[in-house]
């Protein structure tokens, strides 16, 4: 929508502050850095007057935007005035937001804060550094879509969407470090992050609501531009693979304590009310040519409460540990390079009533589940080459595993548990991978759990002899009651044996 659209401009104030500090700034030295850097991301800004006296300047009606669009983001006024130690001190006016499309089709964002403060002052290496601190900051959204006909005699109600967003004690910092790259650095730290959005599609006839309440956030993030490429001149995946062998690069990481929320949908196929509450949680996120991660997780675990018309009672569902691990190589070139999963849902676990819905009589076991899965290894990847040919309609760019380690691949769930371990190479020399090495499976409770299956009604008596029989091929009985092994080898000349037995 829209205001996704737009959702370049307020960031875009930020990373405009940018240029060479001296050893006292003036109030004229910080503006010309936000005109310079307006070129390295491709933004114009513009200003409707500037007045400039007693080391004070003043300047009215900004506007902030892509050359040539139609829809600046506006800051009514700015006033930069020198001190005495060497800094300058920002106060930005009341009106700050923008405005597009029509009544019909379009709407507006506004900025409002209490007690916004920003000082510039020197920071290493010729850069400025900005330190800000509010009250409260506030992002507002409103925005009208049309809605839809489905015959022609009808008039469609527009689609509503608005949404607000506050900090509550907000301060941080913003740097800029030039160099051959310039590198843009964000902290904040908020006691308070809320905010509600709504949606009210009356053609789909649809109306939800959210609201969330979390403390103690607190992000950092650091980007680097290339020198020679801006942003706005990134335009296909060949013009991003340039940029990221000029050095582009993303670091975030982040932090908060508990949070609390609620949502409500109301529509014509499904209604419902949830309640949710999670404990702390922490990210972090690397990304550039050589490499991506992401790298997630909660503590304090996870509950959430569903309501509906359509369940005889709410349904609750807590999680003790969350977490999530994602590594990928972006360009590995002809050097392969690390990648890995580790993904953990542990001790998650439902009502009596939420098992009730499909399980009245408890055939089966109302064990919490388990799930952990860590793979790692090796492979030839480019994202990007991938992405250009996709495009271009080129020779497709296929990835090169040359490892997978599985450390631990582990499911429990209603009494039955599955874990397998195992480590394989692969040649890809005949144009496709081919695997090496061995994987070792145990499994126990599987007869318990297909019995109640089949109790229920999930599973069909000819479907669980299927079952059986596909288990019959693959593992062997284990000493211990309704448990199974087995070892999968897979060996030269795309052979595959279990437990001794060739396949293939």
């Amino acid at each position: 929508m829209a205001f996704l659209r737009h959702g370049f401009a307020v960031p875009a104030m930020v990373v405009l502050m940018s240029g060479s500090a001296h050893a006292a700034l003036t109030a004229d030295q910080v503006w010309q850095s936000w005109k310079d850097g307006a070129g390295l991301i491709g933004l114009t800004i513009n200003v409707a007057t500037e007045a400039n006296s007693g080391g004070t300047l003043t300047l009215n009606g900004l506007s902030i935007a892509p050359e040539d669009a139609p829809d600046p983001l506006t800051v009514s006024a700015l006033t930069l005035t020198e001190n005495s130690d060497g800094t300058v001190t920002i106060t930005p006016g009341d009106a700050i937001g923008f405005q597009t499309g029509t009544a019909e089709e379009g709407g507006t964002a506004k900025l409002t804060h209490d007690g916004l403060s920003i000082i510039a002052r020197e920071g290493d290496n010729g850069g400025i550094i900005y330190d800000y601190s509010a009250k409260k900051l506030d992002i507002a959204y409103d925005f009208t879509t049309p809605g839809f006909a489905y015959g022609e005699d009808e008039t469609p109600e527009p689609g509503k969407d608005n949404g607000n967003f506050t900090f509550e004690g907000l301060k941080g910092s913003y740097s800029d470090i030039p160099g051959t790259n310039r590198v843009f650095s964000v902290a904040l730290e908020t006691a308070k992050l809320i905010y509600a959005i709504n949606s009210d599609q009356p053609s789909f006839d649809s109306k939800s609501t959210s609201n969330s309440e979390s403390v103690n956030l607190a992000l950092a993030a650091e980007f680097t531009l290339p020198s020679t490429i801006t942003l706005g001149e990134i335009q296909s995946p060949a013009d991003f693979g340039t940029a990221l062998q000029q050095g582009l690069q993303l670091k975030l990481n982040t932090t908060n304590g508990a949070s609390t929320g609620k949502s409500s949908e109301k529509s014509m196929f499904m209604s419902f009310d949830m309640d949710m509450k999670a404990g702390p949680a922490t990210a972090d996120v690397l990304f550039n040519k050589d490499v991506f991660s992401l790298a997630s997780k909660g503590n304090d675990g996870m509950e959430i409460v569903v309501t509906s018309d359509g369940l005889p009672a709410p349904a609750k569902i807590t999680i003790a540990d969350v977490e999530m691990n994602l590594l990928s190589p972006v360009m590995s070139g002809e050097t392969a390079a690390d990648y890995g999963l580790k993904l953990i849902l542990g001790q998650l676990t439902l009502n009596d009533e939420s098992w009730g819905l499909f399980d009245p009589n408890a055939a089966l076991k109302r064990d919490p589940i388990d799930l952990a899965l860590d793979l790692s290894g090796k492979a030839k990847v480019d994202w990007i080459a991938m992405a250009v040919a996709d495009e271009t309609g080129g020779e497709p760019v296929i990835p090169e595993p040359e490892s997978l380690n599985i450390t631990q691949a582990a499911l429990k769930l209603a009494g039955a548990a599955l874990n397998a371990t195992g480590a394989l190479t692969f040649d890809n020399s005949i144009g496709f991978p081919a695997p090496l090495g061995e994987v070792n499976v145990n499994l126990t409770g599987a007869e318990q759990l297909i019995n109640g299956l089949i109790s229920i009604g999930v599973l069909a008596e000819q479907d669980a002899m299927g079952a059986r029989m596909m288990m019959g091929m693959f593992m062997v009985p284990g000493s211990e009651p309704d448990s199974l092994t087995s070892k999968i080898e897979f060996k030269e000349g795309f052979s595959i044996f279990a437990n001794g037995q060739q396949l293939q």
